[in-house]
């Protein structure tokens, strides 16, 4: 079984590379931190199954999904990822997905994901419970955990740091970018959460737990 992790925190992929690797019937055949890298390599990696990390720089996941089954249908995927919604699980196997596996699985856990969904079964972690019809998250919870996922990586970087109070010249101090930047990163900040003011984006990242 060939298998390919994309995740940009090297201390997962390390970790995740070492515990594929000391399974002889699973071989690495590559890894990726952004959505750019990840289509680079796979043509050359030809994975069975991608080990695929949902707030990666570059496009959002569910860009990447449809641009994986477009481009790469034989690969099986499998969501590895600290967000662990119902809803989401749900709108991820709608999208494609043949698998879930949180970030907090042991190495059973992963052996099993990747072999069960090498099978061409389905794989849903069993620390996930399905809500029965009517029980599931409210929808305002649930889009707002979408909106936040639909952020990139530098967006919510700065969002946090405009809930923390720091004006654009600041932030661009500590990102090592241009105030312009910034208030461009802002205003489409505003336009994804389809928000009007700061005053808004601080309440929403105070929700998101992205500052305490």
């Amino acid at each position: 079984m060939k298998v390919f992790v994309a995740d940009d925190h090297p201390i997962v992929t390390f970790g995740v590379s070492g515990i594929i690797q000391q399974n002889s019937e699973m071989q690495l055949v590559g890894t990726a931190a952004s959505s750019a890298e990840l289509f680079e390599a796979l043509p050359q990696a030809k994975p069975h199954i991608l080990l695929l990390d949902l707030n990666m720089p570059g496009d959002d996941f569910s860009r990447n999904l449809q641009l994986l089954k477009e481009q790469f249908p034989w690969i099986k995927i499998i969501a590895y990822t600290q967000y662990s919604s119902p809803d989401l699980i749900r709108q991820l196997l709608r999208e494609g997905v043949n698998g879930f596996l949180p970030k907090a699985s042991t190495k059973e856990d992963l052996y099993e994901a990747i072999t069960t969904v090498f099978k061409g079964e389905r794989y849903v972690h069993t620390s996930v419970s399905f809500a029965a019809p009517g029980e599931s998250a409210k929808p305002s919870f649930r889009d707002d955990f979408r909106k936040r996922l639909g952020l990139s990586k530098r967006e919510q970087e700065i969002l946090e740091l405009i809930s923390k109070g720091l004006t654009s010249n600041l932030i661009g101090q500590t990102l090592f970018i241009s105030k312009h930047t910034v208030e461009t990163h802002r205003k489409n900040i505003l336009r994804k959460l389809d928000f009007n003011s700061s005053t808004e984006l601080v309440r929403f990242a105070v929700q998101q737990g992205l500052v305490s």
